[in-house]
């Protein structure tokens, strides 16, 4: 037999945390020096290593510095060597690199510990607690902000994973608030300078926001209030400071819900205020434009329509210039920024369009002609936008339908639309119910309406015949229809219309339900219960306004904005 003491004298020594930990900061530093060992001669090498330093980058640093000093000591310069033999700022713009980079940074942002960094940074006023991790988070910030730029369209679980990540966002958003010239106390009242990592998260907050998606997120962050308070100290800082913080306003104000958050703190006084000091260049006017068109109520664009012209002459200049590119864009803009602004600024002011079309001032000059057929040409060459997956394609193809919609209610403009017979075919093929299948999901401002509307509204406006025959290749006869949607419960009690916008819907439900109460006496018209099913709803509407002896509207500032209002 064997006894107790022989049985302890054969069984393993037991191993310590430190040992655990000994072994992987070797295995680690092993693999650094295997790393640094590569060479980088061809363009397929380069890509080889930087795939893998960060793939050893974020296994050195999902651990905390207190368990492989030693591993963080030999990674100090790694990311810059890194990107000086690799060759990133050329390997960036390939899409597969731009893509593992940028969420392997966020991802080594969102650790724990980085963010428990980030937090006793803050608390600290904005003064690092730890040099180790100081340098890697400011080589993250960095590399995210250089990324982000070269991301194609995310797919939804990469979209989920940004938009988790609220508290690192905030974390980084205070972070630059507290470097902000008030808060930072500095002594310097013009040029002050912000450091490298706080411009890099302005990069990424700007480049982020370019996506409309994720406004909402950064609402959660309380950006808005925060950007009005970075514009309201926007004189103290260097020029090359200050210029992000438009364009993060500007992005914020594209969906309506930052609109109206920024509007909540006064951003248009703000705005104004910068506006008449600090006005760099030509460039930086339309992005002011841009914002206080996408910020103001109706009202207020009337009451600004001098200022507005000077505007609307950078935006058609903006339009024509970047036509000619086949990139679609001039000077950083997308030929859709200044269409989507065009929009909402037809929709709400009648002689904005007049103008736009006979008198704004281009180079080369334009008139009526030359500008319907600006937006003619243009609509030709995105028609075919809803056979591929490019979003921004189909949200100019939204916002050019939109504008062809805005022309058609106007005759004299009208009738330069309906001449051209190509245009009229190609814009009736947008009412079959297949052309809409494959649109990517974009967020749309509530003065901008669907492809589907608006075709159904420019066909309309041009010629009633014209949709009549579409309503007939759709097997939809009108009579019928009339008969068994707008005639549905016919009585010869008078009957009430309620008009509204679908954005008030729930306010336009208490009216409905409170209206029905009172049914032995009246009848009500209400899209809901007349247009079921129907596809030519103009015809229809029309013809429920005719029956009808009180047209009820509920008007606010989202019904102002509607063109199908």
């Amino acid at each position: 037999m064997t006894d107790e003491s022989s049985i302890a004298d054969i069984s393993p020594p037991k191993t310590t945390l430190n040992d655990d930990k000994t072994s992987l900061c070797q295995q680690l530093m092993s693999r650094l020096q295997a790393l640094n060992s590569l060479t980088a001669t061809t363009a397929v090498s380069k890509k080889q290593i930087w795939l893998e330093f960060l793939s050893l980058w974020f296994d050195i640093l999902q651990n905390s510095v207190s368990d492989v000093p030693s591993c963080y000591k030999e990674c100090s310069r790694l990311p810059h060597n890194m990107i000086n033999k690799t060759s990133f700022y050329q390997l960036k713009r390939e899409t597969d690199v731009a893509r593992q980079t940028f969420f392997t940074c966020l991802s080594l942002l969102n650790l724990s510990h980085i963010k428990d960094y980030l937090k006793s940074t803050n608390e600290n006023g904005a003064v690092s607690t730890n040099q180790a991790y100081c340098t890697q988070v400011n080589f993250m910030l960095s590399l995210l902000s250089e990324a982000l730029p070269y991301l194609p369209l995310l797919s939804t679980d990469e979209e989920k994973i940004i938009e988790k990540s609220t508290e690192l966002f905030t974390l980084l958003i205070e972070y630059v608030d507290l470097c902000m010239p008030i808060k930072s106390k500095t002594t310097e009242q013009k040029d002050y300078k912000l450091d490298s990592p706080i411009m890099d998260i302005l990069s990424v907050l700007w480049n982020l926001l370019d996506r409309t998606v994720f406004v909402p997120t950064f609402l959660k962050c309380d950006l808005p209030k925060k950007v009005v308070l970075w514009l309201a100290q926007a004189r103290m800082l260097l020029v090359e400071s200050r210029q992000p913080l438009i364009h993060i306003a500007l992005n914020i104000s594209w969906h309506d819900e930052g609109a109206d958050e920024l509007n909540k703190y006064r951003a248009i006084a703000v705005i104004k205020q910068y506006q008449k000091k600090y006005i760099e260049d030509d460039s930086r006017l339309i992005v002011f434009g841009m914002v206080l068109a996408l910020l103001s109520t109706p009202e207020q664009l009337k009451n600004d329509a001098k200022d507005m012209k000077i505007v609307l002459d950078k935006l058609l200049q903006l339009v024509i210039n970047a036509d000619i590119n086949k990139s679609s864009r001039y000077n950083g803009f997308h030929i859709s920024e200044p269409l989507g602004v065009l929009v909402k600024m037809f929709v709400v002011e009648e002689q904005t369009l007049d103008y736009t079309l006979c008198r704004a001032e281009t180079e080369p000059p334009s008139d009526m002609h030359s500008t319907i057929s600006l937006f003619i040409s243009l609509f030709f060459k995105f028609s075919n936008a809803l056979k591929g997956d490019n979003g921004l394609e189909q949200f100019t193809l939204t916002a050019i339908l939109n504008i062809l919609w805005s022309i058609s209610f106007h005759p004299i403009y009208g009738q330069e639309l309906l001449s051209d017979e190509k245009l009229i075919d190609t814009i009736k093929t947008f009412t079959d119910d297949h052309n809409q299948q494959e649109i990517v999901e974009q967020y749309r401002r509530r003065s901008m309406e669907s492809i589907k509307s608006a075709t159904y509204g420019i066909l309309h406006n041009l010629n009633r015949k014209i949709t009549n025959d579409i309503a007939s290749d759709e097997k939809i006869v009108t009579h019928d229809i009339r008969e068994s949607n707008s005639m549905k419960g016919k009585s010869d009690k008078p009957m009430i219309m309620i008009s509204y916008c679908h954005k008030n819907d729930s306010f336009c439900t208490e009216l409905f339900n409170l209206l029905t109460t009172h049914n032995d006496a009246f009848d009500i018209w209400i899209d809901r219960t007349h247009l079921q099913g129907v596809d030519d709803l103009w015809e229809l509407i029309a013809y429920g306004i005719e029956r009808s002896s009180i047209v009820v509207s509920l008007i606010s500032s989202q019904y102002f904005e509607s063109k199908s209002c």
